[in-house]
Order: structure tokens, then C-alpha cells, then sequence
């Protein structure tokens, strides 16, 4: 029989002052990897923010069940088994993303691909929205390579992607959100079948953030690229507060770790977690 998977993050999340820290850690070794955090109620961590103006954005909902004759996908663990270990690290988590300053939008990677980024985006979500505690959207910028919409079983009726593009030119656009009642959750994903070539149009995306900080969401959840071989992260991180690293045991390296921490910026990654 394999090993259930181990919890994701159970201990509080540390400041790490430079990389040359990490240099003692192993990912495939310890169950936590802290990381850079300066984080203050009122501040996005040692960055004031100006306030966006504006009148809120109109939201238009569509929703969504998750099918009942389907297998649940495998990444919903606070969904399959509720009351497991691994569901209980991702509370964990929620309660050391809240207490390093409650960031509204929180971005979710990894150094490279198939390291859990998509599962942890889509169950620190859920454990923010959880019993409708919190109002959660949960977003997809991975055009390459989208997963969520695969994930939650949809198809977009107006894909993010596409989104971001019209409301570059027109901000003040109504957005399309898919509502899932059963989550608690509102989500926007990327429509698989859009062409992969197109690449993140960072202005468009800054602009999107800004307005849909004016709606009411208390968080915003970005299910990113990874870092490392593209410069997404990179052009995404100036709109948001915070940056989550996913990892996995015996796949991810200290020496990649250390790389994305380089590329992103250590005051803005607020911590990692590790999956197996």
C-alpha cells in the first residue's frame, strides 16, 4: 500500500534574510522550508499599496456543480477527505497566511512543473473560503499548461485569458466568474482550448487585479506558471502581495528553490510548502 500524502505546512512560517540560509535545507528532507516574510496588518508587507479608485466592478456569475457522476479530482483533498492530515496542514496554512498580514492577493507557484502548485492553489482556496468563513476567487494564468478547468470539471464560458485582453482596452467591462456554490468558491479559469502560444500580457494583468480588488473578494487566489524557465511570475508579482512556492518531496532541489527565490525576490515569497 503507498504512503498517504504528507501534510503540506505545519509549522509557523519564519523570515529567511538571504538565500545563503537555504543553502542547509533540504525540500526532500524537512516538511517546512520557511521563507522571506515582513508582513504587517495594514501593509502588503513592508509596501504600502495605494488604493485602487473606481466604482467596484459589475460581476456576472455563472454557476457551477461539480458533477455528481464523476470521480472528484484527485487535488481536491479538502474536498475527498475532509477530516485527513493532509486537510488539516492546509487550515495550517490559511492560519500562517492570515497571521503574516492578510494578504488579498496571494499568488501560487513552484520552481518548475509537476511540483503541487495547482493542488495547493485550489485547496488554500478552499481553506480560505471554507463553511463561507471568507469570499475567494480563485484565478488561472498558466496559458501553457491550464489545469483548472479540468480539475472543477468546467469549461469557462468566457475565458480568463480572454478576459484579461478585453479589459486591458475596456476596464470598466463587467467580468464572467463561475460561482460554485458547493465550494463556497468563485472561480476563473483558462479555457484548455485557446491557443498555447499566447503569452501573459502583464499590463492587462495588473489592470485586472486593481479592479477586482475592488470587488468582494477578501482574497484572490493565483494559480501561476512556475518560475523558473519563464519570466510570468516575474511580471505578475508587482500586483500582487504575496508569493506561495510548492514543492515537492523528492522531485524539487534546494538549488532550483534558491533560484526562484532569486528571480521573484525574497520580500515578496511569504513561505513554501512541500508536498510528497
Amino acid at each position: 500500500m503507498s504512503r498517504p500524502p504528507l501534510p503540506l505546512v505545519t509549522q509557523p512560517i519564519h523570515p529567511i534574510r538571504n538565500t545563503e540560509q537555504l543553502a542547509r535545507l533540504d525540500p526532500a528532507a524537512t516538511s517546512t522550508i520557511p521563507a522571506a516574510s515582513t508582513g504587517a496588518t495594514g501593509v502588503v508587507f513592508g509596501k504600502p499599496r495605494p488604493v485602487p479608485a473606481g466604482p467596484p466592478p459589475e460581476i456576472g456569475l455563472t454557476e457551477h456543480a461539480l458533477p455528481a457522476d464523476e470521480p472528484l479530482d484527485r487535488r481536491l483533498s479538502l474536498l475527498i477527505d475532509p477530516d485527513s492530515e493532509r486537510s488539516a496542514a492546509f487550515r495550517v496554512l490559511r492560519h500562517h497566511l492570515l497571521e503574516r498580514g492578510r494578504p488579498q492577493v496571494v499568488i501560487v507557484s513552484s520552481p518548475r512543473a509537476k511540483e503541487g502548485k495547482t493542488m495547493t492553489a485550489l485547496n488554500l482556496a478552499l481553506a480560505l473560503a471554507e463553511c463561507g468563513r471568507a469570499k475567494v476567487l480563485l484565478c488561472e494564468t498558466h496559458l501553457r499548461r491550464p489545469q483548472l478547468a479540468q480539475a472543477l470539471r468546467l469549461v469557462p464560458p468566457w475565458c480568463f485569458a480572454e478576459q484579461l485582453a478585453a479589459h486591458r482596452h475596456q476596464p470598466m467591462l463587467p467580468w464572467s466568474v463561475i460561482d460554485i456554490p458547493q465550494l463556497w468558491l468563485h472561480a476563473m479559469a483558462i479555457n484548455p482550448r485557446i491557443e498555447k502560444t499566447q503569452l501573459l500580457d502583464a499590463p492587462a494583468f495588473a489592470i485586472a487585479i486593481e479592479r477586482l480588488r475592488l470587488a468582494d473578494y477578501e482574497h484572490i487566489i493565483i494559480d501561476a506558471p512556475p518560475v523558473l524557465g519563464s519570466a510570468d511570475v516575474n511580471l505578475m508579482a508587482d500586483a500582487a502581495d504575496a508569493v506561495v512556492l510548492a514543492l515537492r518531496a523528492r522531485h524539487s532541489t534546494s538549488t532550483e528553490l534558491r533560484r526562484a527565490i532569486d528571480q521573484v525576490g525574497a520580500d515578496k515569497i511569504v513561505g513554501t510548502v512541500l508536498a510528497e
